[in-house]
């Protein structure tokens, strides 16, 4: 039985990365399963989005490709399982304290949902790095997300609280797709919505402060989830409890 092409392997297809036989998996798969060369015509085309708004970045890369940012977050992984190594071979050695502080070292590098941290800073500002998609409507931005996040949980409605849609902007973890939704209130605050795949261990809910921002994260069988919010921004409080109480 063959097994079929996982996200990892469409999109190392998609890059030209994939070996002959992943690459002839891929082809017959997809002309086996419209639905899934659907959804991957819509990642090409995303993909030309990405290059287009890269283009407009005031940051210049060494390589503005989609392929090239989608390789650097690849390594990522490696760095991570580099990270798992060192935190195995630390506890393995009892007593080498030098290895102790090391590891921790390591974690503490890396915090929980960086990447959705990161992602509402650049993208927090509208006239630098516009949306892919622009929506004031939750029915509209839930199928775009169910398009990509087959098992996600549709982005919240934080209309209550005083947040209406701006729009959502594709993204690319080791993992696979993620995603960030954008919302702003009459006064200009603006939180983010961050779905992802599940990280190699799956989050526990919690919450971290840095950056002027804080992010309450959860996950679920499928995917992590963040919420990022303005440290000292007003109006945001209850929406913060909201989130603390419902994911907890």
């Amino acid at each position: 039985m063959t097994l079929p092409p996982d996200e990892h392997d469409l999109h190392a297809w998609m890059d030209g990365e994939a070996d002959d036989a992943t690459s002839a998996r891929v082809e017959r798969f997809l002309a086996e399963n419209p639905d899934a060369a659907a959804r991957v015509a819509g990642w090409r085309q995303d993909a030309q989005q990405l290059r287009q708004a890269m283009n407009r970045q005031t940051v210049a890369l060494e390589s503005p490709e989609p392929h090239y940012f989608r390789r650097q977050v690849r390594q990522q992984r490696q760095w991570r399982l580099a990270t798992a190594c060192a935190l195995v071979l630390a506890l393995g050695v009892g007593g080498v304290t030098g290895w102790q502080m090391k590891a921790s070292q390591l974690l503490m590098s890396h915090q929980p949902m960086e990447d959705a941290v990161q992602a509402y800073k650049l993208f927090d500002n509208a006239a630098l790095t516009p949306m892919d998609v622009v929506a004031t409507r939750q029915t509209e931005l839930s199928r775009w997300v169910a398009r990509y996040f087959i098992n996600g949980v549709p982005p919240p409605d934080l209309e209550q609280y005083g947040f209406k849609l701006r729009g959502a902007r594709l993204m690319a973890t080791a993992q696979g797709p993620a995603a960030l939704v954008m919302y702003e209130d009459p006064q200009g605050t603006r939180v983010g919505w961050y779905i992802r795949p599940l990280s190699p261990v799956k989050l526990p809910q919690g919450e971290r402060q840095g950056e002027e921002v804080m992010a309450q994260y959860w996950s679920d069988e499928h995917y992590n989830y963040a919420l990022v919010t303005p440290l000292n921004a007003s109006g945001v409080n209850g929406l913060r409890k909201a989130i603390s109480q419902a994911t907890s």
